[in-house]
């Protein structure tokens, strides 16, 4: 009898620590996007449709976790936020790096995004 007690006993205290906590958080890594100038209106309509138009493939994006079985689980990952679009936009855009984007180069890239 003394036995089944201290099972018992042990199965009550274990059932009462083995809880789980989980913590799962998301930031955003913004950068400051670059600056950059426009031939004209037009070229800034184009470059900004095709910026809308333009798939983001978030491949600086970081995961921590730490887990201890049961008892606790974080992770954390951070990505990177719209400004890192843009900039890698300006990149592909503004081919000869004068930081104004032209009418053709705007043309030229909204071409890749049709």
């Amino acid at each position: 009898m003394k036995r089944i007690i201290s099972f018992f006993a042990v199965g009550a205290l274990a059932a009462t620590l083995a809880g789980c906590s989980t913590h799962v958080q998301t930031t955003y890594r913004e950068v400051k996007r670059v600056p950059v100038g426009f031939e004209n209106e037009q070229a800034g309509e184009i470059f900004y449709a095709a910026l809308s138009r333009m798939p983001y493939r978030d491949e600086s994006e970081d995961t921590y976790r730490v887990k201890i079985p049961i008892v606790f689980h974080y992770t954390c990952t951070v990505r990177s936020g719209e400004g890192e679009k843009f900039n890698e936009a300006v990149r592909r855009c503004d081919t000869n790096k004068d930081g104004k984007i032209t009418e053709t180069e705007a043309r030229i890239f909204a071409a890749e995004y049709k």
